[in-house]
């Protein structure tokens, strides 16, 4: 309070018509010089735009995460489909082989259930292989039967649980579909929604995947793999999207399928988007519907609450960060939550496969609302900060003027008194600086008046013993034969050249100045000079010289 109310005092001060004192002049320098330097910080980030930095960083963040999220899922789901392919030809392989050392045809397998049993005894230990070693949550195997009319087939399927932050359950393998014995065989769990057989009615990607097959007969199958969109098979806890491969014999015969599976709860441990400041903040990986994404047909990883709130098409304004929307045949009630984000289109099938036209895209998105409220946070942060370091310059310019000021006025008082040798530290370079010279020049001025004195004193004494008679010519016998001023005289011998003509110059009253200019040397060159003369003819200040020089020159004159 004491500081706020003496800066009211010298704002006052300042605005009177009396003269103002160097803490005042100070106080307004530093109090303008922070105003002006807030003010300019104001307007340079205004000009610059840096008052939006909060949300361009933001927009850096949403573009690294989508790139980050779009790379991973991008080399992990090609990865899966080149393993997808490798098995379909190894189990196509291992089928025809059994047949052969078996003696049957390849036409037969689907018919019956023995051999088809046996085959997936053999083939478990590979499914499960896939299982252990990729990124997945399933694999499995379902054979064609084109003479069953009935919506059963014969396969395998084994999963594996994913860990989750509701339970402790750690990973283990599972067997959803597919004979009991060969999941005995293997210590694959049954869990209670097993079930022999595959119920293919509901399953629209078994029927897709083996009609694009048998449509593009004699094509290799890393052209035939297909994604399929989100599904929940009979039985299971969450929904999958599939890896499906058509098992292809060498003479054409198509056993039926083989894939892998990815789980929601999968993507959403692997893909959840990192951000602490954006909380809502989710990953949709999907089909694309005509520009929308079909968030119904594919994955979310990210706050759960969203799931039930972006299902059915997203309707994106650009390809690029845009907002989304859904579709108004989607909305449901009130729920008409618009979304920001960035989306990427993803391609995951070669040149040449017949689903080369079906895209998918990875989007990155919050609700506009979450994006809005932290721009405009880190805007009123960014205004706090300016109005506190103009508050902070305030006081700083009241702290600084009366902090520094102080022992200036003070060591200003003392220069006041005649007493300079108690003069205290100010603990300022100059100021102290300036009060040793003061210091040092009394002390000389002290000592120039004292021999002076005695000097004077002394030629005095000398010249009224020494008056000559009058109309004398004859210089005085006591002054020639004084012994100071004899010993003056022998020791001009002892000067050198240099010296000799500084003192020549002395002689005729020339000044140090002039002396210097005439000899076309630097002032300090003279003072140089000056000390060794000094020295040499035994005097101590250039006051004493000039009296022996004036003793010279009325001797002269007298000669």
């Amino acid at each position: 309070m004491n500081m706020f109310h003496e800066a009211l005092l010298l704002l006052r001060r300042i605005r009177g018509e009396e003269a103002r004192s160097l803490q005042v002049r100070l106080f307004a320098f530093f109090a303008l010089f922070g105003i002006a330097l807030v003010g300019g910080g104001f307007l340079l980030l205004t000009s610059t735009g840096l008052f939006n930095a909060a949300e361009r960083r933001h927009t850096t963040w949403l573009d690294a995460e989508t790139r980050h999220l779009q790379s991973n899922i991008s080399d992990d789901f090609n990865r899966l489909s080149l393993r997808g392919v490798a098995l379909a030809r190894t189990i196509a392989s291992d089928i025809s082989l059994w047949t052969e050392r078996n003696g049957i045809t390849e036409d037969e397998i689907a018919a019956r259930p023995d051999v088809i049993e046996n085959i997936l005894l053999e083939e478990a230990r590979e499914l499960i292989a896939v299982l252990e070693n990729n990124i997945c949550s399933g694999v499995f195997i379902i054979f064609d039967d084109a003479h069953n009319t009935t919506s059963s087939r014969a396969g395998l399927y084994f999963k594996r649980t994913e860990p989750n932050n509701m339970t402790a359950i750690p990973s283990k393998t599972y067997c959803l579909r597919g004979p009991a014995s060969v999941a005995r065989a293997n210590k694959a769990e049954l869990i209670g929604q097993w079930r022999a057989e595959f119920d293919i009615s509901d399953a629209a990607f078994y029927g897709k995947a083996l009609e694009t097959a048998r449509q593009n007969n004699g094509l290799d199958v890393s052209r035939l793999y297909y994604w399929s969109a989100r599904h929940l098979m009979e039985g299971d806890s969450e929904h999958s999207i599939r890896l499906c491969i058509p098992l292809v014999s060498r003479n054409g015969t198509i056993y039926g399928l083989c894939g892998i599976e990815v789980s929601a709860m999968l993507f959403k441990n692997l893909y959840t988007p990192n951000s602490t400041e954006y909380p809502r903040a989710f990953a949709v990986f999907a089909p694309l519907r005509g520009g929308s994404i079909d968030t119904e047909a594919g994955l979310l990883a990210g706050n759960s609450y969203l799931a039930s709130r972006t299902n059915g098409l997203l309707f994106a304004e650009s390809p690029s960060r845009a907002h989304f929307r859904r579709r108004p045949d989607a909305w449901s009630g009130n729920d008409n939550v618009v979304y920001t984000g960035r989306m990427e289109k993803l391609a995951f099938y070669p040149t040449g496969s017949p689903f080369a036209g079906e895209a998918w895209a990875l989007a990155v998105l919050m609700p506009l609302n979450d994006w809005e409220n932290a721009a405009r946070q880190s805007r009123i942060l960014s205004y706090a900060l300016l109005a506190a370091l103009l508050l902070a310059s305030f006081f700083a310019a009241v702290f600084v003027s009366r902090r520094y000021i102080r022992p200036v006025v003070s060591a200003l008082e003392l220069l006041k008194t005649d007493n300079r040798t108690s003069l205290p530290k100010t603990r300022i370079t100059e100021i102290d600086d300036l009060l040793k010279y003061l210091t040092a020049l009394d002390d000389e001025r002290k000592s120039l008046d004292a021999e002076k004195e005695s000097l004077t004193a002394e030629l005095e004494e000398a010249k009224r013993r020494a008056v000559p008679p009058e109309n004398s010519e004859e210089v005085p016998a006591d002054i020639s034969a004084s012994a100071a001023y004899k010993e003056f005289r022998r020791n001009l011998e002892t000067l050198t050249i240099s010296e000799q003509a500084v003192f020549n110059l002395y002689m005729k009253n020339f000044s140090a100045q002039q002396i210097a200019n005439k000899l076309f040397v630097s002032i300090n060159t003279i003072k140089f000079h000056n000390r060794n003369i000094y020295s040499k003819l035994g005097i101590s200040s250039l006051k004493e010289l000039k009296i022996y020089v004036n003793i010279m020159k009325e001797t002269k004159d007298r000669e």
